[in-house]
């Protein structure tokens, strides 16, 4: 069985960045693997938030270049990639608007939307779900021009 955990509101899986570069996990194999996952995320989260409020507090002190802020960055107790990335807070994760289902629970209470398209090649009309990228659907150039 898959979990995956999304957004109550809006269905929104939350991807969680892997360690190979570009990549994204969205599903678990078990369901306290997917809690310790969404724990891990609103720890990272707050964080982020912590640093960006710190580097408010320095940005206010010093009024120069961002490098010449690092040592004091560092020496509040960030590490180097927290300080790097202290401008900004990035996803803020909140445990109350995500919810962790198994995936058939999830199709179910957010069904995949499907809509009527036109084969560009053909002319000829079939259904396909609504969020197909354009490399991957027929009725657009891209997918043709591969």
């Amino acid at each position: 069985m898959v979990y995956v955990i999304f957004n109550k509101e809006t269905g929104e899986i939350l991807r969680a960045k892997a360690q190979s570069v570009g990549m994204f996990i969205t599903n678990y194999k078990s369901e306290s693997a997917a809690k310790a996952a969404l724990t891990r995320l609103i720890k990272k989260s707050a964080r982020r938030v912590e640093c960006n409020e710190i580097y408010k507090k320095l940005d206010a002190k010093h009024t120069g270049r961002y490098s010449d802020m690092m040592p004091a960055m560092i020496a509040a107790g960030m590490t180097k990639r927290e300080a790097y990335n202290a401008s900004s807070t990035g996803d803020i994760v909140i445990r109350e608007d995500y919810k962790i289902a198994d995936a058939e629970a999830f199709r179910e209470e957010f069904p995949v939307k499907m809509v009527e398209r036109v084969n560009m090649m053909s002319g000829k009309t079939y259904m396909e779900a609504e969020n197909t990228p354009g490399y991957m659907s027929p009725a657009s150039e891209a997918y043709w021009s591969m």
